[in-house]
């Protein structure tokens, strides 16, 4: 990278307070002047597919009610602490989805929030950081929120 060019950062976002510790792990720890970030958003998914009509628009009302309160608190965390940078969303696995935009926006660091899942629960469910760690074609950053 050329000396005074942009460092472009993606932090994975969702609700979880292990989020937001990700998003203030990087602003208090590794944030530099001229970084730009890209804060990825995946939504849950829903199987709709024996589900009304009705059921539908109000399962698709509250998911885009709810990106859209999140997409909010990030843009005005940004605002606040002076950084630059904007919000993306996209439907599908949520590791998936945050690696193919790490890769659209060339990325050169990527920092995420983990829920601690136990092994077993990890091997049975997956973890989003494990599929990032494994899939990402730069550094990322694991950050576990300490428990008092």
């Amino acid at each position: 990278m050329a000396a005074g060019a942009k460092r472009m950062v993606a932090i994975a976002v969702d609700e979880s307070e292990h989020s937001s510790h990700a998003f203030e792990f990087y602003c208090d720890h590794i944030r530099k002047d001229g970084d730009y970030l890209t804060l990825i958003h995946v939504p849950e998914s829903y199987d709709l597919t024996l589900a009304s009509p009705a059921i539908v628009e109000q399962i698709l009302k509250e998911v885009e009610g709810k990106v859209e309160a999140l997409e909010k608190k990030y843009k005005e965390l940004l605002t606040a602490k002076k950084l630059s940078g904007k919000f993306r969303t996209a439907s599908g696995k949520p590791g998936e989805v945050i690696v193919d935009i790490v890769k659209q926006e060339k990325a050169d660091l990527v920092v995420t929030g983990t829920r601690g899942l136990g092994k077993f629960r990890r091997t049975i469910m997956g973890s989003v950081s494990d599929y990032i760690i494994h899939h990402s074609p730069v550094p990322v950053l694991v950050c576990r929120h300490k428990t008092t």
